[in-house]
């Protein structure tokens, strides 16, 4: 699957109807998934702060962002229907629409995150224990959608002799540390959470403290988040599942919103540089060509010169170089601007196809 196709579909979406007849209840099953479908494109696409510009579209104005949709799962009884989409769509249209109301949007992929779920409940600090419904709702979450790819580690026994809660929550980096690197993670998010109770306003609360972590970048840095959920679910239980379910939402918000920051682009501008890089194997030019096309940034790749030895690139692309040179990065290209005479230089990784770089002038 491609890059334009990965960004502009939609996974997952459930849907559960019930009407008079099994026709009816799959008609109206259809029309809510793709309205869902839409809303968590945005959701991806989108800053969080920017969702309120646009209207509440029309049912008829969905379809016609709509290239396709794909059903799975599929149930159905005579008045109920039961089914899992996959909803593709159109991206020029999504554009079109984002650029009428003059509102940025990324189509790169984020380097994928761990997420380690802390829990302070009832003066404990739960990580791996049973008991930490925060770390479950995790486990539960279906990040797939999101533009950040997110995974949380499992109670295994390896990973508990690695680090405890109390550990993670003081922050402890030499442990910190050995985690990632034992479990060969990019970057990871220690989210620390407290429930709290509103008695007067009849709501319980969560305050999310998230620091990330990496062995490559140091940052200090610390995001305060809260959410807030009623104090008791239909059942009159402690409504703990809305609230941890509310939290992982607005975690994978910042995650993705943090990455978005780096990416946003507008529909409409665009750039041209030169690039130059040398070839060490016959099928390198063609192996750059693949990862260029995967590329979402990129609108047009020209070939102004090539040899056996070396090619020559015009790129257009929308952003600026440094966007440009993190959409490449997701996808083992490389864009660097050489010190020696400030021209800038593309070169291939390892991390597709065990190819070794490219030697740059």
């Amino acid at each position: 699957m491609n890059r334009e196709a990965t960004i502009y579909s939609l996974y997952n979406i459930k849907v559960d109807e019930t009407s008079s007849n099994v026709a009816a209840a799959r008609d109206r099953a259809l029309r809510k998934g793709q309205r869902i479908a839409l809303e968590q494109l945005f959701r991806r696409i989108i800053l969080k702060n920017d969702r309120k510009k646009l209207p509440t579209f029309k049912d008829n104005e969905v379809v016609e962002f709509i290239s396709g949709f794909e059903i799975n799962e599929e149930k159905r009884s005579s008045v109920r229907y039961i089914a899992s989409l996959v909803v593709h769509f159109n991206r020029s249209k999504i554009n079109d629409v984002l650029s009428f109301y003059k509102i940025p949007f990324a189509e790169t992929l984020g380097t994928s995150v761990s997420v380690l779920p802390v829990l302070e409940k009832g003066g404990a600090i739960l990580l791996w224990e049973e008991g930490n419904g925060w770390l479950d709702a995790w486990h539960q979450h279906d990040v797939i959608n999101n533009l950040v790819p997110i995974s949380t580690p499992f109670p295994t026994l390896k990973n508990k002799l690695y680090i405890s809660g109390l550990q993670a929550r003081t922050n402890n980096q030499k442990l910190i540390e050995t985690f990632i690197s034992e479990n060969r993670i990019n970057d990871l998010i220690i989210a620390y959470a407290v429930i709290g109770k509103n008695l007067s306003a009849g709501k319980l609360t969560l305050d999310i403290e998230l620091k990330r972590n990496s062995l490559k970048n140091k940052d200090d840095s610390v995001a305060l988040l809260s959410v807030s959920v009623p104090y008791l679910d239909e059942t009159e239980k402690l409504n703990y599942t809305a609230l941890f379910k509310a939290g992982v939402d607005v975690t994978t918000d910042w995650v993705d919103d943090s990455w978005k920051s780096k990416v946003l682009v507008s529909y409409g501008s665009a750039s041209t540089i030169l690039v130059k890089g040398n070839l060490l194997a016959v099928d390198d030019w063609l192996f750059m060509q693949k990862q260029l096309a995967k590329v979402n940034l990129v609108r047009k790749v020209s070939l102004k010169g090539i040899s056996t030895q070396a090619v020559d690139l015009e790129i257009e692309f929308a952003g600026d170089p440094e966007q440009l040179s993190l959409s490449l990065e997701q996808q083992g290209l490389s864009l660097e601007k050489s010190k020696k005479d400030q021209v800038w230089i593309i070169s291939l990784g390892k991390r597709f196809g065990g190819k070794d770089n490219l030697n740059v002038y």
